[in-house]
């Protein structure tokens, strides 16, 4: 048993300076094949590969009355299908939206990323999205802002007739009090007919002045529900957000790659080269 075992050794140790005679048989097409490959990705990455640039920004969805006007994970896949966002098998040409994201935890912000191949180019394009983007999602907050001023409109009107109203009853009041003085001698039965006529209208003008001040408070809530506190349209958070340095190519990691995988690819090549000579070998013998 500890010969076998030993004799396993031997073996093992054989085959692993076969192997190491092997590479330093063929040391020269290895380090042909893996330079060859390492050199033209280092020509790749540093000469025809283009560079490519992250513009990065968030938008916030518009809102009344703090409650946004389209669900955002809706309007992300609108947004997505619309530019195209990830789709596979299809070569989109820069600048194009590289990604749409909501945040977590969040309901009314977008986080939008461009790739293209200037920070300049990028800017203008993600600008020009955003400018689409407000536009599409903002004919719900227009369209909410007219009505609240029609709404605002009839009130004012409302208010303007009631108020006539009042005048017109405040001078009754005074021309049922003057004839109330100059009866109060002469007819007293008709004056007292007058001062019930008065607490009437009296009664009559305190509900029109209620009504009136609940007009003027529904006319303030409707101002109100238009100020920016109140409405407001999809918009960019904070400022654009620039790459100092492009994204891509990845110039080392790609000569890293190019390396390992010509180093692995001409290991190969050397053994399969060895297997064909010593085939030939033996055929001939």
């Amino acid at each position: 048993m500890q010969n076998n075992t030993q004799q396993c050794i031997e073996d093992d140790t054989i085959d692993l300076k076969e192997l190491f005679l092997i590479l330093k048989k063929r040391k020269k097409t290895i380090v042909a094949i893996t330079g060859i490959i390492t050199i033209a990705a280092v020509i790749y990455a540093l000469f025809i590969a283009k560079p490519v640039y992250e513009v990065k920004t968030m938008i916030e969805v518009g809102q009344i009355n703090e409650k946004p006007t389209d669900d955002v994970n809706a309007i992300k896949q609108k947004l997505s299908y619309e530019y195209q966002v990830n789709v596979k098998g299809k070569k989109i040409p820069l600048p194009r939206v590289k990604a749409i994201s909501v945040p977590k935890g969040s309901k009314t912000i977008l986080a939008l990323t461009i790739h293209s191949n200037t920070n300049e180019e990028g800017i203008a394009y993600i600008q020009q999205v955003i400018k689409k983007i407000e536009k599409q999602y903002q004919v719900k907050t227009d369209a909410y802002v007219d009505s609240q001023k029609e709404l605002m409109a009839l009130t004012q009107e409302d208010i303007k007739d009631s108020i006539k109203n009042l005048e017109k009853m405040e001078k009754e009041l005074e021309e049922y009090s003057r004839r109330i003085v100059s009866l109060k001698s002469e007819d007293a039965a008709l004056a007292g007919i007058y001062a019930l006529q008065i607490g009437q209208k009296q009664t009559e003008l305190q509900k029109l002045k209620n009504y009136i001040s609940t007009l003027r408070e529904k006319e303030h809530d409707l101002k109100l529900s238009i100020t920016p506190l109140k409405v407001q349209p999809t918009h960019i958070i904070g400022e654009i957000e620039t790459s100092t340095h492009p994204v891509k190519p990845r110039k080392k990691l790609i000569v890293i790659v190019a390396f390992i995988t010509g180093l692995m690819l001409s290991i190969f090549l050397a053994f399969f080269l060895e297997f064909i000579g010593n085939l030939n070998t033996k055929r001939s013998v």
